[in-house]
C-alpha cells in the first residue's frame, strides 16, 4: 500500500477536471496551500509515470491522460466518502444517539425510569427524545425520522413490527366537590352522556376512550386539551370530569385534588404501550439494546 496515490493529490485532479481553472483554485477548494498542491501533483505524476498536467505561463491544464486519471480518481474519492459515511453510521449505531419519538403519557411517566436504568447499563449510548401525540409518533416512524416510536394507541400501524413495553388503564377523575359525581359504577351508555375533559384527536388516550364508548357515539367533550397537565388543572376547577391515564393521576389522587369516579368493569379502558419501528430498515444495535431494555423493564 506504500505506493498508493495520495488522496489529496487525487482530489486536486478531480477539482481540476471539474470547474477549477488553475492549481490555485483547486488547492483553495481542498483547503491546501498552492505550493503544497503543486508539490503533490508533481509527486503523483512521478509515482504514476503518467503526464497529468500541461504547464504553461498561462497556467496548468489536464492532459488527455490526466482527464482519464481524474475520472478514475473521482470514483476513488466517492468510495472514500462512502467509507467515511459508513463508518460514522456504525459508530452512531454502536455508541451514538437512538432517536425516540414518544407519546405524552409514555414520555412523562414511563421513560424517565426506563432511561435512567438504561443509561446505568449503557452510558455510551445517548437517547434523543421527541414528545408528540401517538398519531404524530406514527408519522415520524413512517418517515423514518426516529428509530423507535413509543405509542399508547390501541390501533397499531399495519405492517410495522411492534413490542409491548408497558400496560396502563384510563380513569375518570373529578374534583372532590364536583356536583355531578356518581357513587355507583357507570356504564358505557351513561358515560357517553357525560361531558368529559379529554385529550385531542390523534392521542392514544382519546382513541381508547372513544373506542370504549363507540357504540354510543364516542365521548361527549366538555373540553379538549393537548396537555395532561392542562387537563388536570381544568378538572380541579370542577368544570367536568377528566379522562386520563392512572399514571398521570396518581399525584392528584394522593393530594386529594382529584378523586376517582367508579366505572363499570364492562367499560374497556385498559391499554398497552407499544414500541414500533419502520419495517424498511433494521434497528441499529443501540436501538435494539434500548428496545430490549424497555421490554425487560416492563417485566
Amino acid at each position: 500500500m506504500s505506493d498508493w496515490p495520495d488522496l489529496p493529490a487525487l482530489g486536486l485532479l478531480v477539482a481540476l477536471n471539474a470547474n477549477a481553472r488553475s492549481i490555485g483554485q483547486a488547492a483553495e477548494a481542498l483547503g491546501l496551500a498552492q505550493p503544497n498542491a503543486s508539490r503533490l501533483l508533481r509527486t503523483l505524476e512521478r509515482e504514476l509515470k503518467v503526464p497529468l498536467l500541461r504547464r504553461s505561463p498561462q497556467g496548468s491544464q489536464l492532459t488527455v491522460e490526466g482527464q482519464t486519471v481524474a475520472e478514475w480518481a473521482a470514483k476513488v474519492i466517492d468510495a472514500y466518502g462512502n467509507l467515511n459515511a459508513g463508518t460514522r453510521a456504525i459508530q452512531d449505531a454502536r455508541a451514538g444517539t437512538v432517536r425516540v419519538s414518544a407519546s405524552l403519557t409514555v414520555a412523562e411517566y414511563l421513560l424517565p425510569r426506563y432511561l435512567t436504568t438504561f443509561r446505568s447499563v449503557h452510558p455510551d449510548i445517548d437517547v434523543g427524545l421527541a414528545v408528540e401525540n401517538s398519531a404524530a409518533v406514527i408519522a415520524a416512524v413512517r418517515g423514518q425520522r426516529c428509530d423507535l416510536g413509543l405509542i399508547e394507541s390501541i390501533s397499531l400501524p399495519r405492517g410495522f413490527p411492534a413490542e409491548v413495553v408497558g400496560r396502563d388503564r384510563l380513569m375518570i377523575a373529578a374534583a372532590p366537590n364536583f356536583s355531578g359525581a356518581w357513587t355507583e359504577p357507570i356504564t358505557a351508555e351513561d358515560l357517553a352522556d357525560v361531558a368529559l375533559l379529554v385529550r385531542e384527536v390523534g392521542s392514544g388516550t382519546r382513541e381508547v376512550v372513544d373506542a370504549a364508548l363507540a357504540d354510543f357515539g364516542g365521548a361527549s367533550v366538555a373540553g379538549e386539551y393537548w396537555s395532561n397537565s392542562a387537563l388536570k388543572i381544568a378538572a380541579t376547577t370542577g368544570v367536568a370530569p377528566v379522562v386520563l391515564s392512572e399514571l398521570a393521576l396518581r399525584d392528584e389522587f394522593r393530594a386529594w385534588r382529584l378523586v376517582a369516579l367508579p366505572v363499570d368493569e364492562t367499560v374497556s379502558l385498559d391499554r398497552e404501550f407499544h414500541a414500533v419501528w419502520s419495517p424498511k430498515r433494521r434497528l441499529s444495535s443501540s436501538a435494539r439494546l434500548l428496545l430490549d431494555h424497555l421490554v425487560s423493564v416492563r417485566g
